[in-house]
This record gives C-alpha cells, sequence and structure tokens, in this order.
C-alpha cells in the first residue's frame, strides 16, 4: 500500500511573528477588560477592625483603624465601661478617644463589624493619686441630674462640662461618697464631663445628649393652696412624664420641697404670716408653677366654759333664767331622781315607826281583855 503524504503548507518567517504578535496582544485585552468588570464589581477591599487600648496612670488611651481603602464608611459606636454606657460617637476609618478609668475597670467598644471584646484597664507602675471616679445622668423634666461617684479618699477637683456654644464650665469638687448635681439644659443638648489626667491632658468621664421627658411644661403641676392657722398648706398633682423637684418660697417664713414623680402628688406645709407671698416653683430652673397671698389667720383660742367644763362640754343656760330662779322649767334629771329617792325613805320610816308603835300596845294588853 503506498502511503499518502499531506502537503506542507510554509509560513514565512517574518508573518508568523506578526501573528503572535497579533494573539498575544488580543489575549491581553482581553485580560485587561475582564479585570476591569470585577474591579467595578467587586466591594473595597478591607481589613478587619483593629481596636488598640493603652493604659495610662487614671484612664485608657483607645485608637482604632478600620482598614478601610477609600470612601466616607461610619460607623454609629457604643462605648461601655463596667457596662454603663458613658459615650457614643460615630466612628470614622481612624481615630482616637481617652476615658477616665480605675485599676480592674472593664470596657467595650460596639460596633457592627467589630468582634466583641472587653478591655481590663491595668494601673501602670508607678501610678499614684488617680481618681475612682464614676458618672451617671438622668433626665428630668427640667434638668438634667449627674450623679458622682467617688470610692476614693480624697476629693476629686478640676472637673469640666462642656455644652454647645460656651467655655467649658468648671464643676464643684466631688469629696468620697455620692453626690448629686443639676444642670439646665435644653431638650436634646449634647453634654460631656471630662478630668485631667496625671500627666497632663484630658479623659471622658461621661457623655450623652439630654433628652427632656414628655409632657414637662409648667401647667403639667397642678396647685391648690389652702390657708391654715400657721400658715399655708400646698397640695400638689403632677401630670408629668418625669420627675419634678419642687420648692416653695416664702419669705420671712419657712417653705419646704417636694420630689413628684411621673403622676405623682405631694403636700408642702409652709409657715409663714398672714400676708406672705408664697411662689411655688422648679428647684433648678425656677420654673413657676403658683403663687399665693396668705389671708388673715382662721384659726384662735376657744370662749373658756363658765363652768370650767372642757371646751365643746358647756351646758347651756335654762331658758328664761339660770339653775335656782323661779322662772325655770321644772327640775329633772338627777336632782329629781334624789328628791324622789328621799320621799321613799322617809314614807319607810314612818311606816316602821307605826307598825313598832302597834305592837307596844297589843303586848301591853291585859287577860281580861281590859
Amino acid at each position: 500500500m503506498r502511503a499518502t503524504s499531506l502537503p506542507s503548507i510554509s509560513v514565512p518567517p517574518r508573518r508568523a511573528g506578526t501573528a503572535i504578535r497579533r494573539m498575544l496582544a488580543a489575549a491581553a485585552a482581553l485580560l485587561l477588560t475582564g479585570g476591569v468588570v470585577v474591579g467595578l464589581a467587586a466591594p473595597a477591599a478591607a481589613d478587619p477592625p483593629e481596636v488598640r487600648l493603652v493604659n495610662l496612670c487614671g484612664a485608657v488611651d483607645f485608637t482604632w483603624s478600620t482598614g478601610t481603602i477609600g470612601g466616607d464608611e461610619s460607623w454609629p459606636t457604643t462605648v461601655l465601661r463596667n457596662g454603663a454606657v458613658i459615650d457614643e460617637f460615630v466612628m470614622r476609618d481612624r481615630g482616637g478617644a481617652t476615658y477616665v478609668a480605675g485599676d480592674g475597670d472593664i470596657f467595650e467598644i460596639r460596633r457592627e463589624g467589630l468582634p466583641e471584646r472587653t478591655y481590663a484597664h491595668r494601673v501602670p507602675d508607678g501610678c499614684t493619686g488617680a481618681p475612682e471616679l464614676t458618672a451617671t445622668a438622668k433626665d428630668e423634666c427640667f434638668s438634667l441630674v449627674l450623679t458622682f461617684v467617688n470610692g476614693g479618699d480624697t476629693p476629686v477637683t478640676g472637673l469640666q462640662m462642656l455644652l454647645p456654644g460656651s467655655a467649658p464650665r468648671e464643676l464643684d469638687p466631688v469629696g468620697p461618697g455620692s453626690i448629686a448635681q443639676f444642670f439646665d439644659l435644653a431638650d436634646g443638648d449634647p453634654f460631656q464631663v471630662r478630668g485631667p489626667v496625671p500627666g497632663g491632658g484630658w479623659a471622658t468621664l461621661l457623655s450623652g445628649r439630654y433628652h427632656q421627658p414628655e409632657r414637662c411644661t409648667p401647667d403639667a403641676v397642678k396647685v391648690r393652696f389652702t390657708d391654715v392657722c400657721d400658715g399655708v398648706r400646698v397640695d400638689l398633682a403632677s401630670t408629668a412624664g418625669g420627675v419634678i423637684r419642687v420648692e416653695t418660697i416664702a419669705p420671712g417664713g419657712t417653705g419646704g420641697g417636694a420630689l413628684l414623680a411621673p403622676g405623682d402628688t405631694g403636700r408642702i406645709d409652709v409657715v409663714a404670716a398672714p400676708g406672705t407671698v408664697v411662689q411655688v416653683r422648679d428647684a433648678v430652673t425656677g420654673v413657676e408653677f403658683g403663687r399665693h397671698t396668705i389671708g388673715t389667720s382662721t384659726c384662735g383660742s376657744p370662749d373658756p366654759s363658765p363652768t370650767g367644763a372642757e371646751p365643746g362640754g358647756t351646758e347651756p343656760p335654762s331658758p328664761g333664767g339660770g339653775p335656782g330662779t323661779g322662772g325655770g322649767l321644772p327640775v329633772t334629771g338627777v336632782r329629781t331622781a334624789l328628791f324622789s329617792v328621799a320621799g321613799l325613805l322617809l314614807l319607810s320610816a314612818g311606816a316602821v315607826l307605826f307598825l313598832l308603835a302597834r305592837r307596844r300596845r297589843l303586848r301591853f294588853t291585859t287577860a281580861d281583855g281590859r
């Protein structure tokens, strides 16, 4: 059998090199196009968020880097100290914050995409005199109440309150134990309490925003005044949705105060002279709820009884004259009974004497009947 050979095709070397280059160029263009499509569809790469804690004397310093590449991403973030919220802010791609801390305090930063983790503060070597201070906030009807707890032996000084549109406000020293301080804020106002860090700088003790409870208006406190013999009685009733601290102002007299819970009632007795103007108001802001002028005293001593009896037990005089007069009504009661008993006794005695006399006459009768 004779083999058949296929005709051979010869390509000039110069044209072969050109074809290869065209194929490589087309492949590169295809890869580049695919890369652009993938790049447009895939989000920006990001490393896991990183939060670092550095222990300072009396404080902890947090720094973070979210690892995002470009963009304007932000995340609502909450900071807790020993389970209580002390700060809320919006975390950007990187930043930092410093917080007041005591030895052993547990901190937690909560943020979407951040692994759950707690951080324990440890006092660095050589740190002495760091304050042991915590603070909590409560929204009342007309004020923000900050309660400070100083667990140390010495007063904590240098605290400041930061409010929008004003210079830092110096706060009163906080002695050992617990103390409450009150602040007049507008609804929605942010606030921050900070303290100095040994060695320089500031650390946040507490921050937040004041939210006024519902129905907190001056007419939410109903006031009723009742004049009494030594002043005025003030009855209170609240329809507000928050706590109200009430005080009374009575120039020259003795006022008082009351703490009204939502929907609560109360009473304040004010001792003051007639003519005194009594004002009822909020104890923090001075918002007035009512005022009253005390009238003439309504109490007086009762007239003494002419018979010396207790007040209210005096026997009224007999119509037409007093006892023993000829124009009175017939005597009744105890004296009538006494007269009746005396008469019966006299009658009984007369009957006895009569019987004795008769018996004696019979005893001396003679035998013959004479």
